[in-house]
């Protein structure tokens, strides 16, 4: 098959132009559109398309994105979403980020093996997390979308109030304390009702204890809808964070709202 016929060919068309920019062509996609192994394997010997390693290709002339290869990697059957301050970054929260410079942390349930490719070009690392009681399926996750609602190969991403917590879990091992602070600070439209139904959903107390925490020092008002009484703090005693330079007290909120009425 000549360069032309290759070029003129409706699944290669299909191929080239279906697809967001920078977003891999991956063996899955290339099998849906009925084009075999051996037919990908011509298409990169013209030229046409470029192997990124087993399964994904780059098209001539594209420019890999993280967000495109993180859609690749979900087309390839790998249940992630982008979650974290990554997320709040891409949703344009944080607007001092540069976005595709932080590190990417992708959020699953089951082990997956990342290609060797996506960590060459991104900084990132795969957090299998049971922060939520929820559904696995990514379109069952508690507040997680496309990035583009109406784009069908858009990455899965977590919205602004499940993104805090998942950063907040990253406390402090791999998240300051400080910089929390200043990305929660402008954080004054946080959803009451999804950081109701997030915080009732989170299985692990120090988060829960943590937002409360800095929330309230910050003065953040959706702190003022929220029902405590429906959530797990624990037990009455204090939650001791310990970090670089010293230790965070986190009280039980319950009884910390107690004590100022």
């Amino acid at each position: 098959m000549s360069t032309n016929s290759l070029h003129s060919s409706q699944k290669l068309k299909k191929a080239l132009f279906a697809l967001p920019k920078g977003m891999p062509v991956t063996s899955s996609l290339l099998e849906q559109w009925g084009i075999s192994r051996q037919l990908a394997h011509r298409y990169v010997q013209s030229g046409w398309l470029d192997p990124l390693g087993y399964g994904y290709f780059l098209r001539q002339g594209d420019t890999l994105t993280q967000t495109g290869a993180v859609a690749a990697l979900v087309m390839q059957g790998m249940a992630l979403h982008i979650g974290g301050k990554g997320a709040l970054s891409l949703l344009g929260v944080v607007h001092y980020l540069a976005i595709g410079k932080e590190k990417l942390f992708l959020y699953g349930t089951a082990r997956k093996v990342i290609p060797d490719w996506f960590f060459r070009q991104f900084s990132g690392e795969v957090r299998l997390s049971h922060l939520f009681k929820e559904e696995d399926e990514l379109e069952k996750r508690l507040y997680v979308r496309r990035l583009d609602k109406n784009e069908l190969y858009s990455p899965f991403i977590a919205e602004p109030e499940r993104a805090l917590l998942e950063m907040l879990d990253n406390v402090p091992q791999k998240q300051s304390l400080d910089e929390v602070r200043k990305i929660m600070e402008p954080m004054y439209t946080l959803r009451p009702e999804a950081m109701q139904t997030l915080l009732e959903a989170c299985t692990k107390i120090k988060v829960k204890r943590l937002f409360f925490s800095v929330a309230d020092e910050l003065g953040l008002p959706v702190l003022e809808q929220l029902d405590l009484s429906r959530m797990d703090f624990g037990s009455p005693s204090v939650y001791i964070l310990t970090r670089r330079g010293g230790s965070l007290i986190l009280k039980n909120p319950r009884f910390t709202v107690s004590e100022r009425t």
